[in-house]
């Protein structure tokens, strides 16, 4: 005859195993975090920064978004989203990245407004250059 298996045991087994297996992954976790450079697998630093979004309705919304070197001017749908333009111009650049909002003109629209007229050459330029793709 052979003794009954005890399941109280056999439980306590499988979840001491389970704590560990998790307790290893979560320290393994850990480890890689402060190993890898910031930048990488969606760290701090990330590439690819949203200045600015503006809803325009139900599920449609402009938005800046700023990529190494460029920002580009985004529609953005239901289905698909488009590039309207690019800006690549340095002095214009520049103001977008690093002019810290007006507390009187906090909006979207009003920053892309005034932007629109201090800047209407470079919309002008690149739209006129046949430089609008759009993006599936």
């Amino acid at each position: 005859m052979s003794p009954a298996p005890d399941l109280t045991m056999a439980t306590i087994k499988m979840v001491l195993s389970l704590a560990l297996v998790l307790a290893l992954l979560w320290g393994l976790h850990r480890y890689v975090r402060r190993v890898l450079p910031a930048g990488r697998f969606g760290g701090r630093e990330r590439l690819i920064k949203v200045l600015c979004n503006h809803s325009l309705g139900m599920k449609k919304s402009v938005a800046l978004v700023q990529v190494p070197g460029k920002v580009l001017v985004l529609g953005i749908g239901t289905d698909q989203v488009n590039l309207l333009t690019l800006i690549d111009d340095p002095s214009l650049l520049s103001s977008l990245t690093t002019e810290a909002p007006r507390p009187d003109s906090t909006s979207f629209t009003d920053q892309l407004q005034r932007l629109t007229n201090q800047f209407g050459h470079a919309f002008k330029k690149t739209n006129a250059s046949g430089d609008q793709r759009g993006m599936a």
